[in-house]
């Protein structure tokens, strides 16, 4: 979740708002850097990625990859961050 004064605006400017861009970028850089053998450490640096910005309160990260067996099925993994969580993780230096 985004800082709710960048969402609940009065002008319709770009200005006032958060810029996803650069976050959107770094994601995909992510996903595109190597083949990783965890779900979960896509989702730790996905979630670095995102506490690099003070203006992220919380936060939401869902991953799942298909098909698992035999062309079917789902397999993921979900993470949920409060302000406390995003906390610790920027002080740990994310």
């Amino acid at each position: 979740m985004v800082a709710k004064h960048l969402i609940l605006i009065e002008e319709d400017e770009m200005t006032r708002v958060f810029d996803y861009d650069p976050l959107i970028m770094r994601i995909d850089q992510i996903a595109r850097a190597t083949h990783y053998a965890t779900q979960e450490r896509v989702v730790t640096l996905i979630a670095s990625a995102c506490a690099a910005y003070a203006e992220i309160e919380s936060l939401q990260i869902y991953l799942r990859k298909q098909p698992v067996l035999a062309g079917a099925g789902t397999l993921g993994v979900r993470l949920v961050l409060n302000g406390d969580d995003l906390a610790e993780l920027r002080k740990a230096g994310a």
